[in-house]
């Protein structure tokens, strides 16, 4: 009886303990979640207040006088470099025993992050007690045949009276409000959602703008800006015969762009129609405003295929591969600026549209082969199963394509071949190449794990092996005759 008594104390004692330990760490919890609710709220206001404050100083410096800049004409096309036709290997064409002179190594470049905004984006926390629910305001629109909605309704619509200073930086106080915060965030998701570039998230922007507020209008033009700021780019805004442009600076140079030089940086004017030679700007920075990129990758656009082709090697007529295109893709890539950095087309690389039915089909050609070999059988691939053309005489002016576009296009050439066959080598076979680039021609060269005899360069002590896939029948090592003694420029991928 004794023992039990005394059993049911101890148990007592232990459930009250218990009891009491419950409760208090309860207390701890709900006083910790109070003091992170009340931590986030103040950190959420700071990022508020911060906002508010640049964007009302940007409508400060708005209000005043724009300054006058004279535009330049865009920079021009360089001529197409290529041959008439393209050389056939000649039998008497033997390989240097030497390695190939070059010049300059021009760097791997360093990838560029997405801008980010100033302060985070704050959309209002719902309330813990539900309300009725109320149907989200939502405008829907296309990219590229791809439907995006966001948070946009009529009561977001604002009008400028003229494009004065006086009329932008009202608006721009309407716009700065947090009602079109959802509006920001869901433009950053649809950025994230679609794997945008920054080319590919201001072209968004813009469709989305236009269709809310009208083609190239003031408003349209004032909205995508606005945007843009708040997602941390580095852009300006300029007026010329009261039409409003948006300004962009790219890290890299692109063509036939109208450019302004402000404080030595090239502003690129978006609207190829406004061709005034004078432009008002407001020059004004956001804190942490970053530079627009050229690099691209692979955005995520819905599919529309394009009728199927087939490509055959000569060398190897096993290799019979039926390739389709995203006529979207395609029509992303046609809008893109120019430029003449090879590199970066080459690292924009393929889209999975083409790497599904490309790649098991080369594999299932090149599987058991050296890597030597297989390189060899790709080269010929290059060679043979498209048909060349200068861009002069497919298009009327020089232009590198990314490398879905060798597929849809009839005609391809040098820069062409060899951006799509450096992407090959390396997406099958992982091996290291380089881009070769001549005074008037593209090739590659690939670091093989064989040591094989033939035309090559020494890099930091690696030996990169001529592949030439503009030589037609040339094999690896086989560089052309008229280009062994030209000091090379090597491009690192």
């Amino acid at each position: 009886m004794k023992k039990n008594i005394l059993l049911t104390i101890g148990i007592f004692c232990f459930t009250s303990s218990g009891i009491y330990a419950q409760n208090d760490f309860d207390n701890w919890r709900k006083q910790s979640n109070q003091e992170f609710e009340t931590f986030k709220a103040k950190s959420e206001q700071e990022f508020r207040d911060f906002r508010a404050q640049v964007n009302a100083e940007f409508a400060e410096f708005m209000s005043q006088s724009w300054e006058k800049f004279q535009a330049s004409e865009g920079i021009p096309i360089p001529p197409s470099p290529d041959p008439i036709t393209p050389p056939v290997v000649e039998p008497e064409n033997k390989p240097t025993t030497e390695p190939l002179p070059f010049g300059k190594v021009i760097p791997l470049p360093t990838p560029t992050p997405r801008p980010k905004p100033i302060s985070p984006i704050q959309i209002p926390t719902p309330p813990e007690t539900p309300l009725p629910e109320i149907v989200k305001p939502e405008f829907s629109f296309l990219f590229y045949n791809t439907e995006c909605k966001v948070t946009l309704d009529n009561t977001l619509l604002f009008s400028l009276r003229d494009a004065s200073e006086e009329s932008t930086a009202k608006a721009w106080e309407i716009l700065a409000g947090n009602q079109y915060d959802a509006l920001i965030s869901d433009c950053l998701n649809l950025r994230n959602q679609l794997n945008l570039c920054d080319w590919g998230y201001m072209q968004l922007l813009k469709n989305l703008s236009d269709r809310f507020l009208g083609k190239e209008s003031n408003e349209a033009v004032l909205l995508q800006m606005f945007i843009l700021t708040q997602s941390g780019y580095k852009v300006r805004l300029a007026r010329t015969n009261n039409r409003l442009a948006l300004l962009i600076p790219f890290q890299e140079p692109i063509y036939e762009y109208t450019f302004l030089n402000i404080n030595g940086v090239k502003y690129y004017v978006m609207n190829k129609e406004l061709k005034g030679q004078a432009f008002y700007i407001c020059n004004h920075e956001f804190p942490k405003e970053q530079y627009f990129s050229w690099q691209t990758g692979q955005p995520k656009l819905t599919e529309k295929l394009t009728i199927p082709k087939i490509f055959t090697s000569k060398r190897h007529p096993e290799i019979q591969i039926t390739v389709q295109t995203n006529q979207n893709l395609i029509d992303f890539y046609n809008n893109y600026p120019l430029s003449s950095r090879y590199d970066l087309y080459a690292l924009a690389g393929l889209s999975e549209t083409i790497k599904q039915t490309l790649y098991p089909a080369l594999m299932h050609i090149i599987t058991g082969k050296s890597k030597t070999e297989a390189a060899g059988i790709l080269l010929n691939f290059l060679q043979t199963a498209f048909k060349y053309q200068t861009d002069d005489q497919q298009f009327g002016y020089e232009r590198a394509f990314f490398a879905d576009e060798n597929f849809f296009y009839p005609y391809n050439d040098c820069e062409d071949r060899s951006i799509l066959y450096s992407i090959l080598v390396k997406d099958l076979l992982n091996l290291e190449t380089v881009l070769l680039l001549y005074p008037n021609h593209l090739a590659t060269a690939v670091h093989l794990p064989e040591d094989i005899p033939g035309d090559y360069l020494t890099i930091d002590n690696k030996k990169f092996v001529v592949c030439d896939p503009t030589y037609i029948g040339a094999g690896i090592g086989m560089a052309m005759e008229d280009y062994k003694q030209v000091k090379v420029e090597v491009i690192r991928l």
